[in-house]
């Protein structure tokens, strides 16, 4: 109980922190970081995808400091930057746990 306990204490710290930077972004850049959390968090799970939120983050914090504009990171379409980043973690979606349900009960 101990451990689970701490762990959840530590989630919680690295999500503060998280949020903490993402504050600390340019509004474009912010705006559009949550935008992104919001959408990836409608079709995914665990902690692989705060994973991947971690490195989005750190892509724009470099992105931001270095003067490239959030369109040069992104893209032209926030929704095909967002899905190309599913699809690099498919292990991460409920579309994938629904997919593998779906293969299970084939089997049975």
């Amino acid at each position: 109980m101990f451990n689970y306990l701490k762990k959840m204490h530590q989630e919680k710290k690295k999500y503060r922190l998280y949020k903490i930077r993402i504050e600390a972004l340019p509004p474009e850049y912010r705006h559009t970081i949550l935008a992104l959390e919001k959408y990836l968090w409608n079709w995914a799970k665990g902690d692989g995808m705060f994973d991947l939120l971690y490195s989005i983050l750190d892509m724009f914090e470099s992105a931001a400091a270095d003067g490239i504009p959030i369109e040069a990171v992104i893209g032209d379409d926030i929704a095909t930057f967002a899905d190309n980043l599913l699809s690099e973690y498919p292990e991460e979606t409920w579309m994938d746990k629904q997919r593998q349900k779906l293969r299970d009960a084939y089997k049975k």
